[in-house]
């Protein structure tokens, strides 16, 4: 194998690696940033969610106004 056949390999390969490191991070930001959209909106919901009945237990009841609150 001649030097410069050897070197245009390595260098093909190098660019092919970079290639591939920087997609596969572009994805990744891609993927991550959906996935906390979709937490947020999670949270979202959660929080403006509407209060369930109310318990016909006298003590919980207490317990959840004074949760309520603080």
């Amino acid at each position: 194998m001649e030097i410069s056949s050897a070197i245009l390999l390595i260098v093909s390969a190098s660019i092919s690696f970079a290639l591939g490191r920087t997609i596969l991070h572009f994805r990744n930001k891609k993927k991550q940033a959906k996935k906390d959209q979709a937490l947020a909106l999670q949270a979202k919901a959660l929080k403006d969610a509407p209060p369930g009945p109310e318990s016909k237990n006298k003590s919980k009841r207490k317990r959840l106004s004074r949760l309520a609150r603080r």
